[in-house]
């Protein structure tokens, strides 16, 4: 096949994928990883595609500073996410408060959170949802969004105003989701984002943190916090031996949805 022809049929991939990873693209179009990369790179360089690890992206799914938007992250793992934010929701006590930070896991609390407990998050379209009753009911959430900076795309609010807004609540519990855990942590892409998980962290008595499988033993540039920092670890599938041995060994509760 004409390279032309290769990087058309590549651009028509983008069209159904907001990602095109080397080896979906070598199979497709029975080609080798030197000549899809040579293919991805000089897209990249015509602008038609911004270059990824292990792919490309399309251009308005981007990652911007290691953050990926909003719309491309929700589409990943729904049902894990569903079931996991349902797991997490029976934590929680009437009366209670929690810190929810920005995520597409989190984000799936909306439909399943009871509307007697108090709600703190940096998640525009968290709070919105949550000010929308469910299954005919009258009563919402009491929603306090945090201040700060409107992170591009990502619709969540991050900054040193952010940090500053939280330091004024307590929470019973904080709920986070993260780009990676490892047996020497949890991680996530963006510093404003970790700078905010942390003190969202430190404003509540116990953590818990939401990732679908895919993060597992998956690396990401920022640390957020120790295993030992963690009470509860919710997830769609059990973690692999050393991770499972570590968060074990720090007496983390893992709940396997």
């Amino acid at each position: 096949m004409h390279a032309l022809e290769r990087r058309r049929k590549i651009l028509e991939m983008l069209k159904d994928n907001p990602f095109v990873s080397v080896s979906f693209a070598q199979d497709t179009l029975n080609s080798s990883p030197a000549t899809i990369r040579r293919d991805f790179t000089d897209l990249a360089q015509q602008g038609l595609v911004v270059r990824g690890q292990g792919g490309i992206h399309r251009i308005d799914d981007a990652p911007i500073m290691g953050v990926l938007p909003f719309s491309r992250r929700r589409i990943d793992h729904p049902e894990g996410k569903s079931r996991i934010a349902a797991a997490a929701a029976e934590l929680l006590e009437d009366g209670q408060i929690v810190i929810i930070d920005g995520g597409t896991t989190t984000m799936k609390l909306a439909r399943c959170i009871s509307p007697h407990v108090r709600v703190i998050t940096n998640s525009l379209p968290l709070a919105q949802a949550l000010n929308e009753p469910v299954n005919g009911k009258n009563v919402v959430p009491e929603v306090n969004m945090t201040g700060g900076y409107v992170y591009p795309r990502s619709e969540v609010l991050l900054g040193p105003q952010t940090v500053k807004s939280l330091q004024e609540y307590n929470g019973n519990w904080a709920f986070i989701s993260a780009n990676g855990i490892m047996p020497d942590g949890v991680f996530n892409s963006n510093n404003l984002v970790v700078d905010t998980q942390r003190m969202m962290i430190q404003r509540a008595q116990r953590l818990a943190v939401l990732v679908d499988s895919s993060k597992m033993l998956r690396p990401a540039m920022v640390k957020v916090c120790d295993l030992q920092d963690i009470d509860c670890l919710i997830t769609d599938a059990n973690p692999p031996g050393e991770l499972l041995e570590a968060l074990t060994e720090k007496g983390v509760k893992i709940i396997v949805v």
